[in-house]
């Protein structure tokens, strides 16, 4: 699959996530996942397409696969408290809160003094 092929299909499923169709945007991410494997922004795209689709637990799998990537980010951790939360794992959810509370923190610091 060719450049504009895995942008095609990213878009698309970017449209099924804003038109309310998370079920359809998850499958279409995770073809593009299995083509392109572990691309950070594709993976988050399926976690978030995988919450919004009420599979928490899906999502929280995805999310270890962008950990082990090394892509744990402000977005990361925003994604794993809503995951963790749906699923009432409430103090592990308040800690990735934290985590993403923090991190924006700090890149509104470093965005302030650049």
């Amino acid at each position: 699959m060719n450049d504009q092929e895995q942008m095609l299909l990213n878009l698309l499923g970017y449209i099924f996530l804003q038109s309310a169709s998370p079920d359809k945007a998850a499958v279409v991410l995770a073809a593009l996942d299995a083509v392109a494997p572990n691309q950070p922004k594709v993976l988050r795209a399926l976690a978030l397409a995988q919450l919004r689709a009420d599979k928490p637990e899906r999502a929280l799998a995805v999310l270890d696969r962008l950990a082990m990537a090394g892509s744990v980010d402000a977005a990361f951790h925003l994604l794993r408290a809503q995951s963790l939360s749906a699923l009432a794992r409430h103090d592990e959810a308040a800690a990735a809160m934290q985590n993403y509370v923090h991190l924006r923190s700090v890149a509104g610091r470093v965005a302030a003094t650049a």
